[in-house]
């Protein structure tokens, strides 16, 4: 059987950066269709997919990510209603991401009914980012307060829910195992991407024996492991994503100057990763799946990125694979 496969696709950019020929690269008004060349080229792939998730950042964070001046981009759940009403034959899942710590569960009720009365009806819940809120802001909800309403009675909902998983975090079979009590009994993990293996193994075994000895149906739980594209020749973008000073795997692309360099060696690396975390999943009986992230979608004259590409070359040779 093949593994599951989700392709990680965010919502535009409300603003971007265009370079015009002999021109200055200018800012101008993103549109929430520049997403759609990107998921149509997936779909035209007839990729093994199960669907597409579209991740959400706090704002807080990406400010300390950009610096002043954030890129912002178009809601996650307004995206995927979007997508949704674009892709009348699409079969897969749709699942947004939402930060849901500024309010309080019952506040953010209607949200999510107007999502599932859409058709949407899988969400991840995304917690308090690495950085401090602004001043006068204060963390209304945590991530298993907002799972526990979602799943319980008086939401009016019934979402199949998820969370982000970050294997490196201290204590996350724990974490884990809280967030899926709260849910229910039942939960999908989107993973952080990886930028080496041996701890995603170990922290599989740590994982399947933290459920065990909590008499936890480890059965219901859903992991999907993050492989990344790692395209550009600036590796500091990527280990700044995942908080770190320098990448792991940083020695795998050294020297490699040429960008179709790096994006082979993104695919074989990830391809190594994997078959050794679908071994390890069998041997702890954990149900893993990927989450392929181009996290680059477009270059900035607005043509498809080749990370996109690569993505879909990934996806496919994933597939190939024997979960």
């Amino acid at each position: 059987m093949s593994p599951r496969i989700f392709i990680e696709n965010p919502p535009p950019f409300k603003k971007v950066q265009r370079r015009i020929p002999d021109q200055e690269p200018q800012i101008v008004d993103g549109h929430i269709e520049d997403g759609l060349d990107v998921v149509r080229y997936y779909r035209e792939q007839e990729l093994p997919i199960v669907g597409f998730h579209h991740s959400d950042i706090d704002p807080y964070e990406s400010r300390s990510l950009r610096g002043n001046v954030p890129l912002q981009r178009f809601g996650t759940f307004e995206y995927s209603r979007f997508l949704k009403q674009q892709l009348t034959d699409f079969e897969g899942f749709l699942v947004p991401h939402r930060v849901g710590v500024y309010q309080p569960p019952h506040e953010q009720a209607p949200t999510f009914q107007s999502l599932q009365a859409d058709g949407i009806h899988d969400v991840v819940i995304v917690g308090k980012p690495s950085s401090n809120p602004g001043a006068g802001i204060t963390y209304q909800a945590s991530v298993p307060d907002l799972l526990a309403y979602l799943s319980g009675p008086d939401s009016g909902c019934d979402f199949t829910l998820g969370v982000i998983g970050i294997h490196l975090r201290a204590n996350e079979p724990d974490i884990i195992a809280r967030k899926f009590q709260a849910a229910g009994g039942r939960l999908r993990v989107m993973g952080q991407f990886l930028d080496e293996c041996d701890q995603m193994v170990d922290f599989i075994g740590r994982l399947a024996r933290t459920f065990e000895a909590q008499g936890l149906d480890l059965g219901q739980l859903e992991y999907n492991v993050g492989v990344a594209i790692f395209g550009l020749k600036n590796q500091q973008f990527y280990a700044g994503l995942l908080r770190k000073d320098s990448l792991d795997c940083a020695s795998r692309f050294q020297g490699l100057e040429k960008q179709r360099q790096r994006l082979a060696e993104s695919v074989d690396m990830n391809l190594e990763f994997a078959e050794r975390i679908l071994e390890a999943g069998r041997r702890h009986g954990v149900d893993i799946g990927f989450s392929v992230q181009p996290l680059i979608e477009h270059k900035t004259n607005g043509d498809l990125h080749p990370a996109v590409k690569t993505a879909a070359e990934l996806a496919q040779k994933l597939s190939r694979l024997q979960a």
